[in-house]
């Protein structure tokens, strides 16, 4: 049945139920049930098409966005493997049999969803599952060519374009509410796109949640480099964004048009993101904490002090104080009291 659901195909359902989703301009799919569908405009690093995930319910209105994590690559040696492992996820394409080879992690056996136990946080909504297979924090808008073992090669550093596709194609759904869930790169996508996210879903209230994604600066010469390869889009005004990613973090001071609450899981001294933006682990716990402490009145971070990296997959996380991330993770989707900063 994957086979039925590779590149070739215009949809498919990759909980291996015989009932396709039809290409149409709707997202035509049995109900609860995963449909991977193709969505025009919407490539990966290598040029090759690829699309959503999408399991509808008429359970509630409630529609969450999931948005990939993976890494992030702006030179030849990170985006190809030369003299250091790609760092970047999924650069040479991700379709239906991706998905299915990657849900698990984000869904079957993930606490917020599951749709036989009423607990569950979005057991009620509908979900889509946004690819990253850019290197860009989905906010890229270039091709950029690199030169690798004396091959020039296309790397298409499209997170942005992918964004807008993706949102023009489920924009129709019915939307209550709208929660956008962005894991590691996929926390910065949904920070660098929540105007975005917003204006695709007009009198909606988009509530975003960035887990292991905090906003701080980045070595200046690596964010440069990744301004010129990535070309990224920055949220309509902040003029500031590209001089330094934690401007980003000032500007959503004040949420864009239809935005809401908006989460942030913060290890210290998370050690992924030490790497990949050029921290040690005592400059990163101190650019971390200030990212944490800045996250005020609907804005509110989940801090814990060692070098992990991202916290959704364990709900049982505990601050210092003995908060524990699963019922703060629910006062940020219901808007109770205890969505407040907490830890570390």
């Amino acid at each position: 049945m994957l086979a039925a659901c590779g590149d070739n195909q215009p949809s498919g359902n990759p909980d291996g139920d015989s009932r396709d989703a039809p290409p149409s301009d709707g997202i035509d799919a049995a109900p609860e049930t995963w449909a991977w569908v193709d969505v025009p405009g919407m490539v990966c690093g290598n040029g090759s098409p690829t699309g959503i995930a999408i399991n509808q319910t008429t359970r509630s209105e409630k529609l969450v966005i999931v948005v990939e994590g993976g890494g992030a690559c702006w030179e030849a040696a990170n985006c190809y493997g030369i003299i250091v492992p790609v760092t970047a996820s999924h650069l040479d394409g991700f379709n239906a049999q991706t998905f299915a080879s990657v849900r698990a992690q984000f869904f079957d056996s993930n606490w917020m969803f599951q749709r036989d136990q009423p607990t569950s946080l979005f057991g009620d909504a509908t979900w889509v599952f946004v690819p990253y297979c850019t290197g860009d924090l989905h906010a890229g808008t270039r091709e950029n060519v690199y030169e690798a073992l004396g091959q020039m090669r296309t790397m298409h550093h499209k997170g942005a374009s992918n964004m807008d596709a993706m949102l023009a194609r489920v924009d129709d759904l019915p939307a209550s509410e709208v929660f956008a869930i962005g894991i590691s790169a996929g926390g910065y996508g949904v920070q660098l796109n929540w105007d975005r996210i917003t204006g695709a879903f007009p009198g909606v209230t988009t509530h975003v949640f960035a887990d292991g994604a905090q906003l701080v600066p980045v070595e200046s010469g690596r964010w440069g480099t990744m301004n010129t390869v990535w070309a990224p889009r920055y949220p309509a005004g902040c003029t500031t964004c590209s001089a330094r990613l934690d401007n980003l973090r000032t500007h959503w001071q004040t949420p864009p048009t239809g935005g809401g609450r908006y989460a942030l899981t913060n290890s210290l001294q998370d050690g992924v993101l030490a790497l990949f933006w050029g921290y040690d682990a005592a400059g990163m716990r101190s650019v971390s904490l200030t990212a944490g402490n800045a996250m005020t009145g609907t804005r509110a971070a989940f801090m814990i002090d060692n070098n992990s990296h991202t916290m959704l997959g364990a709900p049982a996380t505990m601050t210092s104080t003995s908060v524990v991330l699963r019922p703060w993770v629910e006062a940020w989707a219901n808007g109770t009291a205890a969505f407040t900063t907490v830890g570390p």
